[in-house]
């Protein structure tokens, strides 16, 4: 009977803690793993600058304006240029 007994308290937030520090490393480990990699591999959103489609719906609503030359050297300075 020489053994110290911990009192339940002691015991619960022991488990807690070490719980929650196996729970830290579980995210951790799945935030890099999983996450962070689909993070970098998402591409642009296709309503992006300088995306195709902004460039062929400016070009299209050319066809209805007054100065059309204009109007697509506008279009080709502002959503069809190649700027990053």
């Amino acid at each position: 009977m020489s053994e110290s007994q911990r009192s339940p308290l002691a015991s619960l937030v022991l488990f807690i803690c070490c719980l929650a520090i196996a729970a830290s490393l579980f995210a951790a480990a799945h935030y890099l793993v999983i996450d962070l990699p689909a993070q970098k591999n998402m591409p642009a959103p296709e309503n992006a600058g300088s995306s195709k489609s902004n460039c062929d719906l400016c070009k299209h609503n050319c066809k209805i304006d007054k100065d059309y030359f204009f109007c697509l050297s506008l279009c080709q300075e502002l959503e069809c240029s190649e700027k990053l």
